[in-house]
């Protein structure tokens, strides 16, 4: 996984987790100690799984609660730490139907080991589309927390609604989302 979302994750603990002496703490009590994650450095997945349970623990909520937030805060991030490629004009649904084929094609075009999600996003109607996620992260609940996140970020409600999960045998997640008028 990227460093960029071991920094997000900083940041997220950091702002809403009661400052850097939450995120010294959490790297204590997450047996990793002092470290900087540089964003364009690979770190192993399960870094980033074992940060997200003792935060979890150390939380006192389940950690697929502590992944929502967390992608709930990331998804305005990612707007703007890649707003090159996304469109002034675009909201929420625009920026799900191009995050696969445009922006992590372009992100990732140079990285031979990239391993980005498969993420695909399809207009049902105006007001509602169908997402699918799949990674051998299994991390959806990030992936749900980010659309909530970009609702925020454009003003918008959406309904999310998870119809099928990994975590639950599915080889991918379906979400049906609909968009509140």
């Amino acid at each position: 996984m990227y460093g960029v979302i071991f920094d997000f994750l900083r940041s997220y603990v950091i702002e809403r987790h009661g400052g850097r002496s939450t995120w010294d703490a959490l790297l204590n009590e997450a047996g990793i100690g002092y470290k900087v994650y540089f964003p364009v450095a690979q770190y192993p997945d399960s870094e980033i799984v074992n940060l997200a349970t003792t935060a979890a623990g150390m939380l006192g909520l389940p950690v697929t609660t502590v992944l929502e937030d967390f992608g709930s805060y990331v998804g305005p991030k990612l707007v703007t730490n890649y707003e090159m490629f996304v469109k002034p004009e675009w909201r929420t649904f625009e920026v799900l139907e191009n995050a696969s084929s445009n922006i992590h094609d372009a992100i990732h075009r140079h990285n031979p080991k990239r391993q980005p999600p498969l993420l695909r996003a399809a207009r049902v109607t105006d007001n509602r589309m169908s997402v699918t996620y799949q990674s051998e992260r299994r991390l959806c609940f990030v992936a749900k927390g980010i659309i909530r996140g970009l609702a925020d970020r454009y003003g918008e409600r959406i309904n999310v609604r998870e119809t099928q999960c990994m975590h639950h045998g599915a080889d991918h997640c379906h979400f049906d989302l609909n968009r509140v008028t």
